[in-house]
Order: structure tokens, then sequence, then C-alpha cells
């Protein structure tokens, strides 16, 4: 199984491949800025992407970030994702951060979703949610996992 972990931060994972923008430590394998697309990786690369506290501090909004998600999985891979909970004041104190999310945020790539079924022409790279969305144990941020339906 090949593990991606984008913006790898302090936190590498052995095993993996370790990502962040720039490469500050050894374990930094891939150093690219995720605003530049494509991403650096083939398409159907990966069985699993963690973005753990990533995507809201990218310019990219969410459909373009999912997008690309969605282009380096296999069919059938699956990503996690942990975004800033736009109801906590964490959301807002960090400069970087450009998007903050709700519970309903990723109904929009599951078409069995009413936000999937009415917002369906958003994108043609679809997900099916195998994990909702919940607030994590600090009810500051949203976790959840999605998989790739291709």
């Amino acid at each position: 199984m090949t593990l991606l972990i984008l913006g790898c931060g302090t936190k590498p994972v052995t095993g993996a491949v370790n990502h962040d923008r720039m490469r500050h430590h050894e374990w930094v394998d891939v150093a690219w800025d995720l605003n530049e697309r494509p991403w650096p990786w083939a398409d159907c690369s990966f069985d699993k992407v963690h973005a753990n506290a990533v995507l809201e501090h990218l310019r990219l909004n969410l459909i373009e970030s999912m997008g690309e998600c969605w282009r380096i999985l296999r069919p059938g891979g699956t990503v996690y994702l942990k975004l800033p909970y736009w109801k906590h004041d964490n959301s807002y104190s960090d400069p970087t951060h450009y998007w903050q999310f709700n519970l309903h945020s990723l109904d929009v790539f599951d078409p069995s979703t009413v936000f999937g079924k009415r917002y369906s022409f958003y994108t043609d790279r679809k997900w099916k949610i195998v994990k909702p969305a919940r607030l994590n144990r600090d009810r500051c941020s949203i976790v959840a996992t999605l998989e790739v339906r291709k």
C-alpha cells in the first residue's frame, strides 16, 4: 500500500512518501508548493493520501485540491482530511488559512448526498464518503475519509 502524507511538517510517517512545501528536514521526500498544479505525482500513484491541516493553507479551493487528490489516488483509494471548523476561533486566528469548513462542506463530492446530487456539476471527480465529517475532540477541526469513485 502506498501512502502520501501531504504537509508532513514535523510528523513524518515511516514508509510513506512525506511531502512538504519546503525541504526543511531530511524526511521530506518531495518538496512542492501544492498551489502549483498539476501536483508532481502521476495519476493513480497512491492508495491513501493524508491531508492533515493542509488544504486550508492553499489558495486552491476545495474543488481544485480534492480534484488533485482524486487524480493521484488509485480507484478505491482514500483521502483522510482534517480541516478547520468555521465556528472555532482557531479557524480564523491563523493568518495562513484561506478556507474554513462546516460538516457538510465535503457532501458536494459524494453523489449520494443531498448536496452531491444538487451540485453534481461542480466536479466530475466523484467520491464516496466512508467516514462522515465529524468534529474532533476539541471541536476545532473536522475529520473525514472519502474514497475515490472511478
